[in-house]
């Protein structure tokens, strides 16, 4: 990442962050970092329930913020986040839904856009993890509702359900179903279903979940996106560096790459840059990556009252 240089870092792991960025520049307290080290951006990698805190304290601290998804594990927390973003607005604030910046993710999205495939009629939205017991073990807050927010779908399915919002517009309603089937010692959902009606009168189907055995790619990780309209249909199958992109009944569609490099991760952080450097628009911005959160929210609340519910502004 040319226009990116990590210069400290934090973690209650000392040794972790020392295989970082050297013992020179490692911390387990984030505050003396920010006293001690001269640095524009902070990258929090946390569990969810922290980002708010950790944003509030970044952006205390005159630094831009950018937070690995989802915005938060509550919509509460994301209505906080947002009111900091404003207070804050000299400083930019941005989400890591890095699979926008997967080349075959802005084809598809930009073929959508631009009428690719004529009128839409609806999607299947597919997330097929491979967990096993020692996911939640390594990382026990994973577990727990109150810490991470949820489950498959706010951990896993949040980055396809992201492109999906991104390419059909305003979700308005959902009717959803989550359980847990095979990790009976977890609070939160290890499968989750989903209909989605869209405000242009699009519908889509979710299915998402973290158990597939065996699995469908050497990655342990298989997404897939499937959009149909008038004309034909677009196929992405994910994720990278294997991913690709299928148009049936039309012509491929063709667009300029927005971001050079090499994986969607990097492109993410360089676009971040990009936003900070040039004022270059970057995707992921507070109530573009809140979206997610919304649908997904209204979708626990429909597995809990048997009922489609509709989906909550930001």
């Amino acid at each position: 990442m040319k226009n990116i240089e990590i210069v400290a870092a934090t973690d209650l792991n000392l040794n972790r962050a020392i295989r970082m960025v050297g013992k020179k520049h490692a911390y387990t307290d984030a505050e003396k970092m920010y006293q001690n080290e001269d640095f524009d951006i902070a990258y929090i990698a946390t569990p969810h329930h922290l980002h708010k805190s950790m944003i509030k304290q970044a952006f205390e601290n005159g630094k831009h913020v950018h937070c690995e998804k989802p915005v938060a594990h509550s919509l509460e927390d994301a209505r906080e986040i947002r009111d900091l973003d404003k207070k804050y607005g000299d400083l930019k604030l941005g989400f890591n839904y890095m699979h926008r910046y997967d080349h075959n993710c802005y084809r598809l999205v930009s073929g959508i856009q631009n009428n690719h495939l004529g009128e839409v009629y609806y999607a299947n939205c597919n997330i097929f993890f491979s967990r096993n017991e020692s996911y939640f073990e390594k990382g026990p807050w994973r577990a727990k509702k109150e810490l991470a927010g949820g489950g498959t779908l706010i951990t896993h399915g949040s980055h396809t359900i992201d492109i999906m919002i991104w390419a059909l517009g305003e979700p308005i309603s959902v009717m959803g179903k989550i359980d847990t089937v095979k990790f009976k010692n977890i609070e939160v959902e290890d499968v989750g279903f989903g209909i989605v009606e869209f405000e242009n009168e699009v519908y889509a189907q979710i299915n998402d979940s973290l158990f597939v055995t065996p699995p469908m790619s050497i990655l342990k990780i298989r997404t897939e996106l499937q959009i149909f309209g008038k004309k034909g249909r677009g196929y992405y199958k994910g994720v990278w560096p294997f991913s690709s992109i299928k148009w049936k009944g039309v012509k491929k569609y063709k667009i300029k790459k927005d971001t050079k490099g090499i994986s969607h991760f990097g492109r993410s952080a360089k676009a971040f840059g990009d936003w900070i450097l040039y004022d270059k628009p970057y995707f992921n911005t507070v109530e573009e990556s809140s979206k997610v959160l919304r649908l997904i929210s209204a979708l626990y609340k429909s597995s809990e009252t048997g009922k489609k519910e509709q989906i909550e502004k930001l």
